[in-house]
């Protein structure tokens, strides 16, 4: 008889097969999930999604959001392949789109064709700021042809308004700039094939002759028409699948990866998941921005929005994983003196792209207060420095932030704020990670030579953990949030109001205070056992936080890939290594349709959350896995 792990472990094969194309084989209708790739180089940022349940809501298909230096203008509306027949008909699709990976940075689409043809896109970002999408046919017969179209965005609307000030041919080049002087090249590989303009979109035509052989066009973003140019030179003549491969194949081993006792299929897939996961994380980050989402769920003022806490958690990730360039990118973006503070010492919850906090996005309050953030980033400096010997930020900025901590903490010696779950209380989570960051900033201090400030972040962080055990429920034994109340104000914002009788409401990312740095302790362990018993839904994974309120509950209730991989780590970590695999495989079975992690599951799984991927989710399932396959 087969047991229910062996059921589960027949889903996993289905989701990631042996062969090249990794694509999904779904058991139901909606698995895997609707969703993004996220592609890029760290200077350019593509959101590429041929899954029709996405285009069904956004009219477009392949690129569907491009981004160059930073996250302040979003440039390509949507980028497709059609075949030709001999009359220059287009031979139409026999059936949807099948969507997915050929490897861990390059997206697939395979689309079966009228009359038994089929056509084949593939889309990478090359490292020479280049994404390279190319077409290739079967069964189409000698005289095929494809035309490609990419439509630029006329109008970029934000805080302020980017316009398409030109789309220019240029022998077989076509230029569009924009108002804030981006310009992107677009262009065949091939001098055979043929550009041309037509209003804000870019058509590519060209043979496909009677093999398999792949056209290729490129978009080649810059801060000029001479810069575009000059990048277009450079990579005319070169094999950009090749080069592409041999780059990427050497980010990733630069770094950690996981470690297997024997060398078969499953742990192949484990490694594929691993380096896609990562991968999009590392394309997530232009020069330090690392958005919450990049797919158009969480945005200001029509801009991926910038969360402190969610760069900082990716940060964490990939210095865990060896990549210390792009960790200190985070780390120094947000040290930068010129990123406005809502006081000394204090981040707002959120930015804009332009680093601006402001009240117009969705999610999270911009003005909420998070100061776990205080303490990501003091755990994140000192990280670095154990690693590298390099302190990333002075003196002044690492006292600010852990003096506003020591100066915020209330009379029950616990900090009150908003922190991960967006919502003000008295937070296990919060509360350990800034003790164990104030900790770290003791040690500092006493290395920079103030042993006054060394003393103070010491006692404060001891007075934190004598009391930690107020935020323990003893009637349902577990951490639990400690709030005053059981709902939100009209407009998102926290009631900060501490009079009436203390609600504990349970919160499953107790566990992320740990894998921050906090000792283990048997509380934690009580804690897991509460959460094992009654948060982990849909199959295995973790939901997030209670509530009374139907509002709140709605979506505290869901189950979110960042509080199950943080359970998977902390049991990694001190707990049951087969219970980490079974959060790890019930992430691994809910992917989005590229094998990425969304932000979350509905409860009743109707849907996962428009933002799929999440940048936090995809990150703490490489750390979990990671530290999963390590002895």
């Amino acid at each position: 008889m087969w047991t229910v792990r062996t059921i589960y472990g027949l889903i996993i094969l289905l989701a990631f097969p042996s062969r090249a194309f990794c694509q999904a084989q779904p058991l139901d209708p909606k698995r895997p999930w609707k969703g993004y790739a996220i592609l890029g180089n760290g200077h350019l940022t593509a959101v590429y999604s041929d899954d029709s349940r996405i285009s069904a809501l956004t009219h477009a298909k392949g690129i569907q959001h491009f981004y160059f230096t930073d996250y302040a203008a979003d440039y390509v509306a949507s980028t497709s392949f059609d075949l030709l027949d001999r009359n220059g008909k287009t031979l139409d699709p026999a059936g949807p789109d099948n969507a997915g990976m050929e490897n861990f940075f390059t997206t697939r689409t395979e689309t079966h064709l009228a009359h038994g043809s089929s056509r084949s896109v593939l889309c990478f970002v090359h490292p020479n700021d280049a994404v390279v999408l190319s077409v290739a046919a079967h069964g189409a017969g000698g005289g095929a042809t494809y035309k490609f179209e990419a439509l630029m965005r006329k109008e970029i609307q934000t805080d302020r308004t980017v316009t398409l000030t030109s789309l220019q041919q240029e022998g077989n080049v076509a230029l569009a700039v924009w108002s804030n002087g981006a310009v992107l090249a677009i262009a065949p590989v091939s001098a055979r094939d043929k550009a041309a303009v037509n209003g804000s979109s870019v058509l590519v035509t060209g043979s496909l002759g009677g093999g398999t052989a792949r056209r290729e066009v490129l978009l080649v973003p810059a801060s000029s028409p001479a810069e575009a140019r000059s990048k277009l030179r450079g990579l005319r003549e070169k094999d950009l699948a090749a080069g592409a491969k041999r780059y990427w194949d050497s980010w990733m081993n630069a770094g950690r990866q996981p470690l297997f006792k024997s060398a078969g299929d499953r742990e192949a897939r484990y490694l594929e998941a691993y380096r896609r996961n990562l991968y999009t994380v590392k394309s997530a980050n232009l020069n330090g921005q690392i958005p919450a989402d990049i797919t158009g769920q969480f945005v200001t003022n029509n801009m991926p929005q910038l969360y402190p806490r969610d760069a900082m958690m990716c940060a964490r990730v990939l210095l865990l994983t060896g990549h210390t360039g792009e960790a200190r990118q985070v780390i120094e973006f947000w040290g930068n003196h010129r990123i406005p503070m809502k006081t000394p010492g204090e981040w707002y919850a959120r930015y804009d792209a332009h680093a601006q906090a402001v009240d117009a996005g969705s999610g999270a309050r911009f003005d909420e207060p998070e100061w776990d953030a205080n303490g990501y980033y003091l755990y994140l400096l000192n990280q670095y420095h154990l690693k590298t010997g390099v302190w990333l930020a002075d003196q002044k900025l690492i006292f600010e932030l852990a003096d506003f901590l020591v100066s915020h903490i209330s009379p029950n010696g616990l900090l009150y704020e908003g922190g991960i779950v967006e919502w003000t209380g008295y937070l296990p989570a919060t509360n350990m990670i800034c003790a164990a960051a104030l900790q770290a900033a003791a040690q500092m201090a006493r290395e920079f030579g103030n042993q006054e400030k060394s003393k103070a972040y010491a006692e404060a962080a001891q007075r934190i953990s004598a009391a930690l055990p107020q935020m323990f429920d003893e009637r349902q034994n577990t951490y639990a949030d400690v709030r005053f109340t059981g709902k939100k104000g009209e407009h998102g914002e926290s009631l900060a109001g501490q009079s009436g009788e203390k609600v504990y409401l349970w919160d499953t990312t107790a566990n992320v205070g740990v894998i921050w740095g906090y000792p283990n302790h048997p509380a934690m362990g009580q804690s897991n056992l509460f959460y094992a018993k009654n948060t982990v839904k849909v199959g295995g994974g973790m939901q997030y936080f209670d509530t009374p309120d139907p509002g709140l509950a709605a979506y505290g209730h869901d189950v979110f890939f960042f509080t199950t991989a943080a359970a998977a780590q902390y049991e990694c970590l001190y707990g049951s290594k087969s219970a980490a695999k079974d959060f790890i495989d019930w992430m691994l079975r809910n992917t989005n349709v590229y094998g990425l992690m969304p932000e979350r599951i509905h409860l009743d799984e109707s849907d996962c959350s428009p933002a799929s991927p999440l940048s936090w989710c995809s990150a703490e399932f490489a750390a979990a896995l990671l530290l999963w396959s390590e002895p």
